[in-house]
């Protein structure tokens, strides 16, 4: 699957409509940036080791050997909101989660609410994640899920 405005589109509709997103404006392409934001350094997602990256191709949201990341990233924008594509990896936990299988999962990978990064003047980080599957997902799970990104 080719990630498109329309999946932009779609993915700040579903979070718009959840109301996960009070206040703010989700548009993709480097209008929704402004003159400011493309002089100033860009918004960071904190990884586990609380380094900044910027555009990573894996995320690991349980920060350590977890039975769930985010891999395969690619993204279509990264302003004060990232949009991109990517899978989410599952540990099937068959026979044990030590012994089990990663299953992916197609997802849109939305990164949102950017606030000041704490200790690091002049910088902000992504403070929620929020995936849309697109395809199959793991049994009983919701089609969409937002996460509180940690700063460090």
């Amino acid at each position: 699957m080719r990630f498109t405005r329309v999946h932009a589109a779609l993915a700040a509709g579903l979070i718009a409509a959840s109301g996960a997103v009070t206040g703010t404006v989700l548009t993709a392409g480097p209008a929704a940036a402004g003159p400011a934001a493309a002089a100033s350094r860009p918004v960071v997602v904190v990884n586990c080791a609380g380094h900044g990256k910027v555009r990573p191709t894996q995320y690991d949201l349980g920060c350590m050997p977890s039975s769930e990341y985010l891999a395969r990233l690619k993204w279509a924008s990264w302003h004060r909101v990232a949009f991109g594509e990517g899978v989410l990896k599952v540990n099937d936990c068959t026979p044990t989660c030590a012994h089990g299988k990663y299953v992916s999962y197609p997802i849109l990978t939305v990164l949102w609410r950017a606030r000041p990064w704490p200790g690091h003047a002049g910088r902000a980080y992504f403070t929620r994640l929020t995936w849309i599957f697109t395809d199959k997902r793991p049994g009983h799970v919701r089609a969409s899920h937002t996460y509180a990104l940690p700063a460090k």
